[in-house]
């Protein structure tokens, strides 16, 4: 078995730590660079209009850092208009940056209507006067870095928060991991110690077989000895691989029933009926050994409403709907009460005096992590009954020879 090493997942979070640390930064970085790009070039604008003031041909030098300092370096898109709202200039509009001239072309002069409409939205006009008078207006767009800078937020935001999501789903992973570990350590532990004594047990059968002891006490010994070693395997299969099989479902609950109805009271004071409904052969790919484990808790949990039940009934019945196993256990017994019914698939949960609560959740596990199927507590009723429902699929999905615990 496979088992997850908690320093990888660890190792995986410290790694995702830092790339999104290391993201945020280089955002950051590349926003602050740029805005020194701006500073300087403001600077370097005035240092040279100040040196200007002390060149003879001034008109010149201020034309040529106008388009060197200015123009050149505006990074936002930008449409200049005559007082006639005639386009006269622009830059960064894509594909026009290379036209110079709309005149007698449709498509370019919708084209440039189109983004004043848009930098309009954007950002007010900027008229340009001189003595009062409007001789231009400037069509201004946002500044791609101030862009980058509303978003700087909302940026911070979402990786924040799929490094959050990220670290939930990483904990209940690593959680995840370490009740499948729990599990199976505790299920071989039990076929362990369950091992020794079965071994000495089947020993003092043998012994007893010798001295022609009574035969039902021997074949009573050697049933019980063999059940034994039928839960042993279970507990086995628990972490290891599984043995899928094409199985007649069906075949299986007989035998089940079977086995229940023999040590099922008899009395006139307390009786259990078994009853079966099914449509014949029902086969499907899967674990006989889990299978049956899974569906005799069910069964048993049914037993155990009925205690104070003077006609008990437990009943089974199998379909298949649209490409499905179905499996429904009902019982007429004590049912599970309201408070409780979210709680009844805990591990550690059980309303019996020495019940441990893994009955339930193991099954749980059984049906829809080692067979991808699904348990549902279909109904249930104080003093009524309850129904429990498995489904199965008919096609293994992935025919994996492997249970989740190993992964």
């Amino acid at each position: 078995m496979n088992k997850k090493n908690p320093f990888f997942l660890k190792s995986y979070f410290l790694v995702a730590l830092l790339a999104v640390s290391l993201a945020s930064f280089l955002y950051i970085q590349d926003i602050i660079f740029k805005l020194e790009e701006t500073s300087l070039m403001q600077s370097r604008i005035f240092a040279r209009f100040t040196s200007d003031m002390f060149t003879e041909d001034g008109q010149k030098l201020t034309d040529e850092i106008i388009f060197e300092e200015i123009i050149q370096n505006i990074k936002f898109p930008i449409i200049v208009t005559d007082s006639l709202d005639n386009p006269v200039a622009w830059r960064n509009l894509g594909y026009l940056d290379t036209v110079f001239s709309i005149e007698g072309n449709p498509q370019y002069q919708a084209d440039i209507r189109r983004f004043i409409n848009k930098l309009d939205n954007e950002n007010k006009p900027i008229e340009i006067k001189y003595n009062e008078n409007v001789f231009a207006i400037a069509h201004i767009g946002v500044d791609p870095l101030y862009k980058r800078l509303q978003f700087a937020p909302f940026f911070q935001i979402i990786v924040s928060s799929i490094f959050v999501l990220v670290g939930i789903y990483g904990f209940l992973f690593y959680k995840k991991s370490e009740e499948n570990i729990i599990w199976a350590g505790m299920a071989k532990e039990t076929a362990h110690q369950i091992g020794t004594p079965l071994t000495s047990l089947k020993a003092w059968i043998q012994i007893l077989k010798d001295r022609n002891v009574d035969g039902k006490i021997v074949n009573g010994l050697n049933e019980d000895t063999l059940r034994l070693e039928i839960i042993s395997n279970r507990f086995n299969k628990i972490g290891s691989p599984l043995t899928i099989e094409l199985v007649d479902i069906n075949s299986e609950i007989e035998e089940i029933i079977e086995y229940f109805k023999s040590r099922a009271p008899h009395s006139d004071s307390h009786k259990i009926d078994f009853t079966f409904k099914n449509s014949g052969i029902l086969p499907a790919p899967i674990d006989k050994d889990l299978f049956k484990w899974a569906v005799e808790n069910l069964v048993k949990n049914s037993i155990d409403a009925l205690k104070d039940i003077k006609s008990g009934e437990v009943a089974i019945e199998t379909k298949i709907d649209q490409s499905k196993a179905v499996i429904k256990i009902s019982d007429n017994g004590a049912g599970i009460e309201k408070k409780n019914l979210e709680k009844i698939f805990e591990v550690g949960f059980s309303t019996k005096k020495y019940g441990w609560g893994i009955g339930l959740p193991l099954t749980k596990k059984i049906i829809e992590e080692f067979h991808k199927g699904k348990l549902v507590l279909e109904y249930t009723m104080a003093k009524h009954g309850t129904r429990f429902a498995i489904t199965l699929p008919i096609n293994h999905p992935d025919n994996e020879k492997e249970n989740s615990l190993d992964r």
